[in-house]
């Protein structure tokens, strides 16, 4: 986090090398405090108006079909993907890429979908954070 905050960014390694801090208590989804799960909601464009028990199985459930949506896009071979689906396929999982090239897109999300097909469903916080960890300092990182 400390790395984050200072402008640079994680690579999938890094964050895979953690992967157990969240999927136990205090980083597991079910234990994550409510504004912490309310900002990863609005992340993914999901109403944080919601009791905390919804809320956090709406985010379960996004997340866990967005890594659906990664293991399926893996097989068809992201290198497929026409600059407007590439565009929107980084924008689902948290990327502004108005200001990026294909390429910078096309490096993030195969970055992206590395992490997101090597987690395990018990490992959705993880998933979660990355929406967050991996676009913050995108550009500023490069």
């Amino acid at each position: 986090c400390l790395q984050v905050q200072r402008g640079s960014q994680p690579c999938a390694a890094e964050l895979c090398a953690v992967r157990g801090l969240f999927s136990a208590s205090p980083l597991a989804l079910s234990k994550l405090r409510v504004p912490h799960v309310k900002a990863l909601s609005r992340v993914l464009f999901l109403t944080p108006r919601l009791p905390a028990l919804l809320l956090r199985h709406r985010l379960r459930s996004h997340v866990l079909e967005i890594q659906q949506l990664d293991r399926a896009l893996v097989r068809l071979g992201p290198r497929e993907l026409s600059e407007e689906e590439l565009r929107a396929a980084c924008y689902l999982r948290g990327l502004n890429s108005t200001h990026l090239s294909a390429g910078e897109c096309r490096a993030w999300l195969e970055q992206w979908l590395g992490l997101s097909c090597r987690l395990q469903a018990s490992e959705v916080s993880l998933l979660a954070n990355s929406l967050v960890l991996l676009s913050l300092n995108y550009t500023r990182a490069r």
